[in-house]
């Protein structure tokens, strides 16, 4: 029996696709003379590692195309303070809803997106080969494990999976402007296969925000009660010693957030539905399409796993999903 916890961890395994998203390099930009310009001042920026700069950059010119909707500062501010401000939360949400709403196929648009989601993955850590080699090898050594029997290494490896997956998913706001971000790439560039993946994992990263956020503010932070088992209070570190009591907590103390909240177990069949669907469209058009063997052979094999999880998931609706109160009883139905 496969583990609940890997149906959401596996799902963004292919974020390893990410590490290959290209950025444009512009040289030779002074002072920029118009919005395209500026934005190719932001895409070089991102490029050299000057996230603070092209998310500046970035701001102006979405200010400009949205005819002032989007504010024209503070966006890095916004993203690097969104897992503790409401206010910095409501800047992310502003730009989510015009990438969301725009018809705009401008080329400055596309830049814009693609030095955002470049800065803030920079800005953020979020290391897309460290989680894809990380939870690849969480998933070949979980195969064959019952959450009701475990051993010590058992529960170990099933810690160390929810642990990386809360520490990498953040904010709800800010996982839905890089899934917008995506959304918007794909529009104005589908031949970019990347997009389209990224877009899949950036839904799959908010499930277990929706699914542990006790509290309710759309962050999963030290307040939230799962955080009781993964977080040392006096250091403001994740726990590095694991213990049984740890796992138990976790799987039967930690009340899921779609217990009995049908509004809520619906948006978690709307993510699954979208990051499956993204990511087995994009890794399917990427095998085809590859002549480098290793990469195919990776791909084909992350694409097995995705393809398995749709097929567990495939007779799950919200009502079901709202009658699981704990990660350990996800075995009482569904069969894996």
């Amino acid at each position: 029996m496969k583990k609940y916890v890997f149906l959401l961890a596996l799902i963004i395994l292919v974020s390893l696709i990410l590490s290959s998203c290209a950025i444009n390099v512009f040289k030779g930009l002074n002072t920029p003379e118009n919005t395209e310009n500026l934005s190719q001042l932001a895409i070089s920026e991102a490029n050299n590692g000057n996230f603070e700069n092209a998310l500046s950059a970035s701001a102006q010119v979405l200010n400009n195309i949205s005819g002032g909707t989007v504010p024209s500062t503070n966006l890095y501010n916004a993203v690097v303070l969104s897992d503790t401000s409401t206010s910095a939360r409501n800047t992310l949400a502003a730009v989510t809803n015009f990438l969301n709403t725009t018809t705009s196929t401008s080329v400055a648009l596309k830049n814009t997106a693609e030095a955002m989601l470049s800065s803030i993955n920079g800005t953020m850590g979020l290391n897309a080969m460290t989680l894809a080699s990380s939870f690849i090898s969480f998933y070949q050594q979980g195969q064959g494990v019952s959450i009701t029997s475990v051993s010590t290494s058992d529960y170990a490896l099933i810690f160390s999976a929810i642990k990386l997956l809360v520490s990498s998913s953040h904010n709800l706001q800010l996982m839905q402007l890089l899934e917008a971000l995506s959304s918007t790439l794909n529009r104005l560039d589908p031949s970019n296969l990347n997009w389209l993946v990224s877009k899949g994992i950036y839904a799959a990263l908010q499930i277990p925000i929706i699914l542990f956020d006790s509290n309710g503010n759309g962050v999963l932070d030290p307040q939230d009660q799962i955080f009781t088992y993964l977080w040392n209070y006096q250091t403001n570190t994740f726990k590095s010693q694991l213990t049984y009591a740890d796992y138990y907590g976790i799987m039967y103390n930690v009340q899921l957030q779609t217990y009995n909240n049908l509004q809520k177990s619906n948006e978690v069949i709307a993510n699954l539905s979208t990051a499956l669907s993204s990511l087995d469209a994009g890794l399917l058009e990427m095998i085809n399409s590859s002549s480098d063997a290793q990469l195919v052979q990776i791909l084909t094999t992350i694409r097995v796993y995705i393809v398995e999880i749709a097929s567990v998931i495939h007779n799950v609706d919200a009502q079901t999903i709202s009658q699981i109160q704990y990660l350990g009883d996800i075995q009482n139905y569904i069969s894996l």
